[in-house]
């Protein structure tokens, strides 16, 4: 392929094309959840944008876990322009063995990166096993809104002839039901959001009664 009609990368498109989406599920998983203070989690992070956006309307302290070092780079760089350095800090690390101690997060979100995961059930285990009691965990993918999806879709099959079938590959009916089987098997009670929102598995962890 020549340069010109190279595909521009991941950080372009997540900064710039996929740049309208942020906000919006951030608010849509803030309000529905009502968490908005203690330690939040963007898992498969890219470039922190969701962890970002929770960021810039709460008071939680956002760690965005990213297994590439230069995904973290690209991140901290992020957090830096949006005047959030401190409140958002990257963490190199695997889904499947997270480096927080148990009981540690009130919310942890996952745009786009569980489709990647190598093995559902381990990275499921760690996010229950470092979910807060009473704390909320999103994962999945979606665009926000029926009209971002419809905008960003256009955009995309422009530089990506592909994209359409990639796109209804991760969310066929056999990867769906693969989240949802992971997420049960946590024990902790889930329930699954799909509507033009797009998808996503959201774990509940109660408060045990004993305090």
């Amino acid at each position: 392929m020549s340069e010109k009609g190279k595909s521009p990368g991941f950080p372009y498109i997540a900064e710039h094309i996929f740049a309208p989406i942020y906000p919006v599920i951030a608010a849509h998983i803030v309000e529905d959840s009502g968490i908005k203070q203690g330690i939040c989690l963007d898992l498969g992070c890219g470039i922190a944008s969701l962890g970002i956006a929770v960021a810039d309307i709460t008071e939680m302290q956002v760690y965005g876990v990213d297994f590439s070092m230069d995904m973290c780079r690209r991140s901290k760089d992020k957090a830096y322009r949006h005047c959030l350095s401190g409140k958002v800090v990257p963490v190199q690390a695997d889904v499947h063995l997270l480096p927080f101690r148990d009981n540690c997060a009130a919310l942890i979100v996952s745009r786009g990166s569980v489709f990647f995961w190598n093995d559902l059930s381990v990275a499921f285990t760690e996010i229950s096993r470092v979910l807060a009691p009473g704390g909320q965990a999103w994962i999945g993918g979606g665009f926000g809104t029926k009209e971002l999806r419809a905008q960003i879709s256009g955009k995309m099959a422009e530089i990506d002839p592909e994209w359409h079938d990639s796109s209804k590959e991760r969310l066929s009916p056999e990867n769906l039901q693969a989240i949802q089987e992971a997420g049960r098997q946590t024990a902790i009670p889930c329930r699954v959001v799909q509507d033009d929102s797009g998808f996503w598995l959201v774990l509940s962890k109660e408060v045990s009664k004993g305090g």
